[in-house]
C-alpha cells in the first residue's frame, strides 16, 4: 500500500513537471520562437511553394558580400579575444597581484555597455584624418572595438572555470614539471569547454552585432537586413536577408550540442584556486597589465568624458536624457524579473532532466544565437497586426524581445546554482513527504537566493545595453536611453552627444554599485 502512494506521488510530480515545462515551453514559443520560425517559412514559400528566386536576385546585387565580411570579422574577433581572454583568466585568476579586482572590473566594463559608446570614445580619440583615424573606419575598428567589448566573456569564463579545477591534479602534475608545463598539460585541457563555449559566445556576438560597423562604416550583414527594414521599408527583402542569419544561429546550435553541451553548467562546489607565484615578475605584470587596461578601456572614455567636460552640456544633457533613462531602467527592471523567474523554472526543469526539455533548451540556445536584428524582425511581422495591436503598440513587445534573447544566460545562472545544492537535501524533503511543489518553493528557492540575485542583474545589465531590438519595436515616444544616443550621433553636437554615452555608462554602473555598496555594508 505504501508503495503504490510512494509512486502515485511520484507519478503526480512528473506529471506536475511535465506540465510547467509545457507552459513555459509554450509562453516562449509563441512570445518568440513562433514569430521567428513564420518569418524563415515567409521568406521561403510563396504561394505554397518554396521560392527562392530573391536570393538570386540579392546574389547577383552582391548583397551577400557583406556575409562574408560578417564572418571573417565574427571569426577573427572570437579567436583573438578567446586567446587574449583565456590568457588573462589565467593570469588574473591564478597568479598573486595587488588589484587584481580592480583590474577585472576596468577590463569588464565595455561588455556592460552598448558598444557603439566605445567606437564613439574611439572617434573622440582618433578623428577621421590621418593614418589611425582612417584605420579606425572599416574593418580593423571594427575588429579592434568588438575585440575590446567581448574579451571580458572569455576572460570571466576562464576565471569561472579555474575554480572548478581540482588543485590535487595541479599539484600532482608539479611533483614532475614546472608551472608551464602544468597549465599546457592540466589546466588548459580542463578549461577546453571554456575556451569552446568563449569562442561561440563571442562569434554570436560580433557576428549580429550591428551598431559599431554602422558607425565606423564598415559593411556587415546584420546591417543589411536591419537598413532595409528600417530605412527601405522593403520588408520581403529584410526578412530574405535575415534567413541566412538563422541558419548561422543553427549551425552555432549544433556545435554547442555536439561540443560542449555534455560538459557545461553541471559545476561541483569550487575549488581553492592553486596560485602562481611570480614575485620576481610581479612589477613588470601590474606594468603591463595597467598598459592595457588604459589602452584597452580607459583611453576612450577619457576622450569621452574631455569631450563632455563641460558643466553646461552636462546638466542640459541630463535634462533630456532623464525620460529615456527611467524607461530604460523600467523595461530592464521588468525584464531582469521576468528573465529571473521563467530562467529559475527553465534551469530548474533543465537540471531535472524531463522529456522534451533538450529540446527545449536547444530552442533557448538558438534564440540567443539569433542576432538581434533577425529577433526584432520577426516580432514585428508577428505581431504588428490589427488583434495584436494591445501588445505591439505597448512596451510588452520590448519584454517580448528582451526574453526571448536572454532567457539563455538566466537559465543557464539558475541551472549552474542548482546543479550546486546537495541532492540529499532535496530527497530528505521528498522522503518527509513534501511534494514537486514544495520541494522547488521552500528548498530550492531560499538556497538559490544569491544565485536568483545574480540572474536578475545579469538581466538587467542586458536589458539596459540592448539596443537593436528596442530600436526596432519600441512604440513611438517610449525609446530607451541607448536607442535615444543612437539616434542622435547622425547629426547631434558631438559634446551632447559624448555626455548621452556617459550617462549610458553611469546607467549600466549605478545598480552595480548599488549592489557593491549593499555588500560591504552587510558584510562589513
Amino acid at each position: 500500500m505504501a508503495e503504490a502512494v510512494a509512486g502515485a506521488k511520484v507519478k503526480s510530480n512528473m506529471s506536475g513537471r511535465l506540465l510547467l515545462l509545457i507552459s513555459t515551453a509554450t509562453a516562449v514559443g509563441v512570445t518568440v520562437l513562433f514569430p521567428v520560425l513564420s518569418m524563415v517559412v515567409d521568406a521561403l514559400v510563396s504561394n505554397g511553394t518554396v521560392d527562392l528566386s530573391i536570393y538570386r536576385r540579392l546574389w547577383q546585387s552582391g548583397a551577400f558580400e557583406s556575409l562574408q565580411n560578417s564572418l571573417l570579422l565574427a571569426s577573427s574577433v572570437a579567436m583573438a579575444s578567446t586567446v587574449v581572454g583565456v590568457g588573462l583568466g589565467i593570469v588574473l585568476g591564478k597568479v598573486r597581484l595587488p588589484f587584481r579586482g580592480l583590474f577585472l572590473a576596468l577590463l569588464t566594463l565595455p561588455l556592460l555597455i552598448p558598444p557603439y559608446i566605445l567606437a564613439l570614445g574611439w572617434f573622440d580619440l582618433l578623428g577621421r584624418e590621418g593614418y589611425w583615424g582612417s584605420l579606425l573606419f572599416g574593418f580593423w575598428g571594427t575588429w579592434w572595438v568588438l575585440f575590446c567589448v567581448y574579451l571580458p566573456i572569455p576572460l570571466l569564463l576562464t576565471i569561472l572555470f579555474l575554480r572548478q579545477i581540482d588543485p590535487r591534479l595541479e599539484e600532482a602534475g608539479r611533483l614532475v614539471t614546472g608551472w608551464s608545463g602544468v597549465l599546457r598539460h592540466i589546466t588548459l585541457p580542463l578549461i577546453f569547454p571554456a575556451i569552446v563555449l568563449s569562442f561561440l559566445l563571442v562569434f554570436i556576438l560580433a557576428f549580429g552585432e550591428q551598431s559599431v560597423a554602422n558607425f565606423l562604416r564598415y559593411d556587415v550583414f546584420a546591417l543589411e537586413s536591419f537598413t532595409y527594414f528600417s530605412a527601405f521599408y522593403d520588408f520581403r527583402t529584410a526578412t530574405a536577408l535575415a534567413v541566412p542569419m538563422v541558419a548561422v544561429a543553427l549551425i552555432i546550435l549544433v556545435v554547442e550540442q555536439a561540443l560542449v553541451h555534455k560538459r557545461l553548467f553541471r559545476f561541483s562546489a569550487s575549488h581553492e584556486v592553486q596560485m602562481i607565484d611570480v614575485s620576481s615578475f610581479r612589477p613588470l605584470l601590474i606594468v603591463l597589465l595597467l598598459s592595457f587596461v588604459t589602452v584597452v578601456t580607459l583611453l576612450p572614455f577619457f576622450a569621452l568624458l574631455y569631450q563632455a567636460a563641460e558643466w553646461q552640456v552636462l546638466h542640459e544633457t541630463l535634462a533630456k536624457a532623464l525620460a529615456p533613462m527611467a524607461r530604460s531602467y523600467l523595461y530592464g527592471i521588468l525584464a531582469a524579473t521576468l528573465l529571473t523567474i521563467l530562467g529559475f523554472v527553465s534551469g530548474y526543469l533543465i537540471a531535472e532532466r524531463l522529456p522534451g526539455v533538450r529540446g527545449y533548451d536547444a530552442s533557448l540556445i538558438f534564440l540567443f544565437a539569433l542576432p538581434s536584428t533577425v529577433i526584432g524582425i520577426a516580432l514585428i511581422l508577428f505581431w504588428n497586426r490589427p488583434a495584436t495591436n494591445f501588445i505591439y503598440a505597448t512596451p510588452l513587445i520590448i519584454l517580448f524581445g528582451y526574453v526571448g534573447k536572454y532567457l539563455a544566460v538566466t537559465t543557464k545562472i539558475s541551472q549552474t546554482g542548482l546543479s550546486q545544492i546537495p541532492r540529499s537535501q532535496i530527497e530528505a524533503a521528498q522522503i518527509a513527504g513534501a511534494n514537486g511543489w514544495q520541494v522547488f518553493r521552500y528548498i530550492l528557492v531560499p538556497l538559490s537566493r544569491k544565485v536568483l540575485f545574480v540572474a536578475w542583474m545579469i538581466g538587467l545589465l542586458f536589458s539596459l545595453r540592448e539596443t537593436t531590438i528596442t530600436m526596432l519595436v519600441y512604440p513611438p515616444g517610449l525609446e530607451t536611453l541607448p536607442v535615444y544616443t543612437m539616434t542622435q550621433m547622425a547629426n547631434g553636437d558631438p559634446k551632447f552627444i559624448a555626455a548621452l554615452c556617459l550617462f549610458m555608462t553611469a546607467m549600466v554602473l549605478l545598480p552595480i554599485g548599488v549592489w557593491g555598496a549593499v555588500r560591504k555594508v552587510r558584510h562589513g
